[in-house]
């Protein structure tokens, strides 16, 4: 039996960034990986904004696989619409990202621990949290628990976790290597032939090399099917090209879990669905949720008593005021564009594409895709502040 202050399980991004941020204010903190590496297999595109990665860290030169200077979005029909105005934009080595993150946690005074699957989690009579993982033990006062989509150990204290069809996508991911890869341009496609209720893209990570993927919304999916729809799309549009590295995976499109804390456990990143619905991009949500969670557990820890509970309520109140209430606006958008159809799409892009592309932000793509409803488009603007 090993004990800490706080107990961290999933070394992801906000796995990691919740064990750095709590060791750093001076806790004893475990960080647990059901994996022996962090950060492999990646399963994203691996995409981020200047605001959304510097809301939390500086940027690091080798993190940093390409800049994206374009990007451009494939109607079903096949009608291309370029945005020229992306702001600042990378693709980030994910796998060397995540883990710096977990060195950083572990120069601050945490302990990591791969290969360690935690098949159950309990509070015990002394208000302490117990964690068992094969043939060790660990106890804890907090657990932060960000071990993503497939999270069961949430359900041991009570929450849901069990998503709608029509809130998760099955995702096809994979590494393309070919000459057709435009070195700066992210290239998102639409339509129920490509990736029914979902989008494929492409986003370079280097000269002749990209990430690639789609995913299809659960409703309309089975077995298999992803995967069959990846490879016939890289066949399609990167003729004779070399794949690499074909995995698949979950990913959450819905609404945050709420309550994100009970007593002392709290939820962070896919394990929390901290999401954006429409395009399913979640590493700024969980690099962000994750600071806060580490220093809200850290500050909840006190001489006076063990855990203060009312302390840790922060966190999801600073969740909610901000990325949450982007999350919330993000998956009304996702219902809506859920009843369209490819028609509608093409109507779209049939009218942007007659604009000049230094002229078209991701804004304007959208103003005119919900410019017919009010509400919506209410919702676009507050997204985009």
């Amino acid at each position: 039996m090993k004990n800490y202050d706080i107990i961290v399980i999933g070394a992801g991004p906000a796995g990691a960034m919740a064990a750095w941020s709590a060791a750093a204010a001076g806790k004893k903190v475990a960080l647990l990986e059901r994996k022996a590496e962090a950060g492999i297999p990646v399963r994203c595109g691996e995409g981020i904004g200047h605001r959304g990665l510097t809301l939390t860290l500086q940027p690091r030169k080798e993190w940093i696989k390409s800049s994206i200077t374009r990007a451009c979005m494939v109607s079903p029909s096949g009608i291309k619409v370029e945005v020229g105005d992306v702001g600042q934009s990378w693709i980030l080595d994910r796998e060397r990202m995540d883990g710096d993150l977990v060195k950083e946690a572990v120069k601050a005074g945490a302990e990591f621990i791969p290969s360690a699957t935690v098949v159950l989690c309990e509070k015990r009579a002394d208000g302490l949290y117990r964690c068992i993982s094969q043939d060790k033990e660990f106890t804890a006062s907090i657990l932060i628990l960000a071990d993503g989509v497939e999270s069961r150990i949430a359900r041991c204290f009570g929450w849901n976790t069990a998503l709608d069809l029509k809130d998760i996508e099955s995702g096809a991911f994979c590494r393309v290597y070919s000459n057709h890869v435009d070195p700066d341009c992210c290239y998102f496609y639409t339509g129920g032939a490509i990736a029914p209720g979902g989008y494929a893209w492409v986003f370079p990570r280097d000269r002749g090399e990209a990430n690639a993927g789609l995913g299809v919304i659960g409703s309309k999916c089975k077995p298999g099917l992803p995967k069959e729809l990846l490879i016939r799309f890289i066949e399609q549009n990167f003729p004779r090209a070399r794949i690499s590295d074909l995995h698949c995976g979950g990913i959450p499109v819905g609404r945050w879990i709420n309550p994100l804390v009970k007593e002392g456990v709290m939820l962070v990143g896919d394990a929390a669905r901290q999401v954006n619905a429409i395009n399913g991009a979640g590493i700024a949500y969980s690099l962000y949720a994750g600071k806060l969670a580490g220093e809200t557990a850290a500050k909840a820890i006190t001489k006076s008593k063990p855990v203060n509970y009312k302390r840790l309520l922060r966190y999801q109140k600073e969740w909610a005021k901000n990325f949450g209430r982007q999350q919330e606006r993000s998956f009304a958008l996702k219902e809506f564009l859920m009843k369209t159809d490819d028609g509608f799409l093409n109507k779209i892009a049939e009218s942007l594409a007659k604009e000049d592309p230094k002229n078209i932000s991701y804004l304007r793509v959208f103003t005119r895709t919900f410019a017919s409803r009010p509400l919506l488009l209410l919702k676009v603007l507050k997204l985009f502040k």
